[in-house]
């Protein structure tokens, strides 16, 4: 496999964990085997709550919605600005999506962020005293990834799109440690290891070792993927997807896993399935793939994140 095709793979593996994971998002596993008793396979299945009725059948969550406006903000611009990155964000914020988690709310929300994000993104993170370190910023990995040219350009990109929202070291590290493992086997055609991601890690957050070390040597329950305190945790879903790509061989089984195992099931299914798709290619992802909605703009995306390859060395924000 080219790059090509694995940057495929792991926008439309984004997307697949992301719609199926949506069928599961929030539910406990037992609630999970009271609700699909034989397991939840096609969109078909979901039942219809007062969550899961507000996406069609198909569709995708802003996990993918912010990765694709993201790359077609760089790709239109042909170039990568804070500002016009930030603007993006802000026009979809007043769309008013159904599934604005509250770290966007309060930051992107802030009047004054669009004109300085980062500064006002550390604003607005001191004075609402924000403490948790969320889920939302870590599938930036994938852009992260495809523009940079070396581990320098990612832990500089990283910390750059991640404070965008995010401002917490967990934030970046998660991030950084995904991105790594994707510039690894996407760009360098190789897969990074376990010793290679502690290393880069250890750089950024020493703190997160213990969740690269739990997705080596743990199985996924040890993770509490739907204990409800603490399932939007970024680090969990970077354990989440290591843990997948590490312990089982094939996107399917990655996407039946991470979907079973609940809690903020469509961000964790998206990280690990997104993976799936750039090791083992787009041609791997189970059929379900083609059932996901608006595939035509993923396909545009996919030409759009090729052609910003290496902006992360000759572009500056």
């Amino acid at each position: 496999m080219n790059a090509s095709d694995k940057i495929k793979g792991a926008l439309y593996g984004l997307a697949l964990g992301d719609a199926l994971g949506i069928g599961t998002e929030f539910m406990t596993v037992d609630e999970i085997h009271n609700y699909y008793p034989d397991g939840l396979t096609d969109f078909t299945q979901f039942i219809r709550d007062a969550h899961r009725a507000t996406f069609q059948k198909g569709s995708w969550s802003a996990n993918t919605e912010v990765v694709l406006r993201l790359i077609e903000t760089i790709a239109n611009h042909k170039d990568i600005r804070l500002k016009d990155v930030a603007h993006t964000l802000r026009e979809w914020y007043l769309e008013s999506p159904e599934d604005v988690m509250p770290v966007y709310r309060a930051v992107i929300g802030n009047p004054r962020w669009e004109d300085n994000p980062i500064t006002e993104c550390h604003s607005t993170w001191r004075e609402r005293n924000i403490t948790e370190a969320t889920n939302e910023a870590i599938h930036r990995a994938l852009i992260i990834a495809v523009i940079s040219e070396s581990d320098t350009d990612i832990h500089r990109w990283c910390h750059r799109l991640v404070s965008l929202t995010h401002d917490d070291i967990r934030c970046m590290a998660s991030t950084a440690v995904i991105a790594k493992w994707l510039h690894s086997v996407i760009i360098e055609g190789k897969e990074a290891s376990r010793e290679d991601l502690e290393q880069f890690c250890r750089q950024i957050d020493s703190r997160t070792l213990i969740y690269i070390k739990a997705a080596g040597d743990g199985d996924l329950s040890n993770l509490h993927l739907d204990d409800e305190d603490t399932y939007w945790y970024t680090r969990k879903s970077m354990a989440s997807a290591l843990w997948a790509i590490w312990h089982l061989d094939s996107p399917e089984a990655i996407l039946r896993e991470i979907v079973h195992a609940g809690g903020d099931a469509n961000t964790n299914a998206s990280l690990a399935v997104m993976c799936a798709g750039a090791k083992y290619g787009y041609d791997a992802l189970p059929p379900l793939k083609d059932k996901i909605l608006n595939r035509d703009r993923l396909d545009k995306a996919i030409d759009q994140l090729i052609s910003i390859r290496g902006y992360g060395k000759s572009h500056n924000m």
